[in-house]
């Protein structure tokens, strides 16, 4: 059987695009325990140079928090705001900024990568008790 190279093309594309949405990193990890960060490898895209050290991307845990929080409520409504247009538009910026560097991934994903967040903190809290 011979296929097309548009039919190859369209068989790649398929494939990557599996490939690519069964295999959301939801991983985080642990960083420092004063202030507390933690690695979201993920969302190494949208770190800025206040966050990335070269090699991994480190979010504060009021960033990290807010990540979660964005990720589990979905894109915010204006009720949300009390009718506040300027902190709805902040929030719907940032909303689509976080969906559209996770394109591909559905809310089952997003709600793992959130909770994943939220027990990472936790546990670094923990960790680091002793400080």
């Amino acid at each position: 059987m011979k296929i097309t190279k548009m039919q190859l093309r369209k068989i790649i594309k398929e494939e990557l695009h599996r490939v690519l949405i069964s295999e959301a990193d939801t991983d985080v990890y642990e960083g420092d325990h004063d202030p507390i960060t933690v690695e979201i490898p993920a969302l190494e895209a949208l770190a800025t140079k206040k966050n990335f050290d070269g090699k991994k991307v480190w979010f504060s845990s009021g960033d990290a928090s807010a990540i979660a929080s964005t990720l589990e409520d979905g894109e915010p409504s204006i009720e949300d705001f009390n009718y506040d247009t300027a902190r709805h538009a902040e929030a719907t910026t940032e909303w689509k900024k976080l969906d559209g560097h996770l394109n591909g991934w559905d809310q089952e994903e997003k709600e793992e990568l959130a909770k994943n967040i939220r027990a990472q903190i936790e546990s670094t809290e923990e960790s680091g008790y002793g400080y």
